[in-house]
């Protein structure tokens, strides 16, 4: 019996109790009226009305008793649906970032509609037992500045996460940009942050990650392997550098304390011809204030073996970040970066050799988040290249962020 019969069943029992009631007095009336009528009728008639007087609480009874059951009924199917969303939570999300770009390059202006890195994605999690869960994403790129395409997958892999720690096989988030380089990526711009950008990682395909969280410490490594050039899995043959060996690994720390965080992370990369690379990160960060938020990243790069020249090259980059929050929605966002290439030469697509870029410059932005999914900013970028042009960079666009679990 549904809830609604329940309703409609109750509601038509005052009117059978007015007319149980009202049949009594007419009776009675016409015992009285009949001025001899048997004794014996008029106490039938009583008992009859006191049977159904009990029939009536009866049915009352069970009335609420089938009430209490629906309630029971939805509040354990209210349960069941919350505790099936935290077995199975998935969230589909996407951050939308077109702008429009005024460039300056000494010899050269444009004007153009540019894409900072909008994106699309699904992630979730199942829990398989007591401590065991299976994590899993997808992210591909929307390139509003060509046709609103999807581009290349900035995501897509699958793990476990236990009690001792997390391991991921995939495309990801790279452990040394999640050490040192997040706290200075705060920009809207895409080469953000832009003296770690030029020639360090952000998110690493053929990757294999581990992470673990002890308190306010962070410990993250990674792996990349690359398999033999001609390996029977059928996968891409264009990007194995090193046969059966890994291309990459790294290893780092981080460390929060209230408003600071500190972390170390180190990175090595073997290429072909015995070339190697390795990165020695150090990044920082400091909530100064409600308001007021300062942070570094510096990179000491080692260059082994140079393909081109087979010389040695020491390399840095520096990164300093800063945001103070203006009241009303309004936040100014400003950096300082350098980056030195040490002059290490490399070929063009004509086999000519030519050095690597070696620049400093500054960015200053200002924000507007008009709520919690949409914001609006200016952005200026200056960028002096040595032996080459100065740039400039003006770029007013949106950032509309969105996300709904299923």
């Amino acid at each position: 019996m549904n809830y609604f019969n329940l309703i409609t069943l109750r509601k038509a029992m005052k009117p059978l109790q007015v007319f149980v009631v009202a049949m009594a007095m007419f009776m009675a009336g016409s015992v009285q009226a009949g001025g001899g009528a048997d004794m014996h009728t008029l106490e039938s008639l009583v008992e009859t009305i006191k049977e159904q007087q009990r029939q009536l609480e009866a049915l009352q009874k069970q009335v609420e008793h089938l009430k209490e059951v629906a309630t029971a009924a939805d509040s354990h199917a209210k349960h069941a649906v919350a505790e099936a969303s935290k077995k199975h939570g998935v969230v589909v999300y996407g951050s939308l970032r077109p702008s429009l770009t005024y460039s300056d390059f000494d010899t050269d202006t444009t004007y153009d509609v540019t894409d900072f890195l909008s994106r699309v994605g699904i992630k979730g999690h199942v829990d398989i037992s007591e401590g065991l869960t299976a994590i899993y994403q997808g992210e591909w790129d929307v390139d509003i500045e060509a046709n609103g395409d999807f581009g290349d997958a900035r995501q897509a892999y699958v793990g476990l996460r236990t009690g001792l720690g997390q391991i991921a096989i995939g495309k990801q988030w790279d452990p040394h940009f999640n050490i040192v380089a997040e706290v200075t990526d705060i920009f809207n711009h895409r080469s953000s942050p832009f003296g770690y950008d030029e020639i360090s990682p952000f998110r690493t395909n053929q990757l294999v990650t581990y992470m673990a969280h002890m308190g306010g410490l962070s410990l993250q490594a990674g792996a990349r392997f690359d398999g033999t050039p001609d390996n029977s899995a059928g996968g891409a043959e264009d990007g194995s550098s090193e046969p059966d060996d890994m291309d990459a690994g790294s290893v780092g720390i981080g460390y929060s304390m209230g408003p600071l965080y500190a972390g170390v992370s180190y990175l090595e990369e073997h290429g072909a011809e015995d070339f190697e690379r390795s990165f020695t990160g150090l990044g920082a960060s400091m909530n100064v204030s409600e308001n007021l938020y300062l942070a570094v990243t510096y990179q000491d790069i080692e260059v082994d073996h140079n393909p081109v020249d087979n010389m040695d090259y020491d390399q840095s980059s520096i990164d300093l970040a800063a945001a103070m929050g203006l009241g009303g929605g309004y936040k100014l966002k400003a950096s300082y970066f350098d980056r030195d290439g040490d002059d290490q030469m490399l070929l063009n697509d004509n086999g000519d050799p030519y050095p690597r870029r070696s620049f400093d410059g500054y960015n200053l932005t200002l924000e507007n988040q008009l709520n919690k999914n949409l914001r609006v900013h200016l952005e200026w970028l200056q960028r002096d290249i040595e032996h080459g042009e100065e740039e400039d960079h003006i770029s007013v666009g949106f950032r509309y962020d969105f996300e709904a679990e299923l």
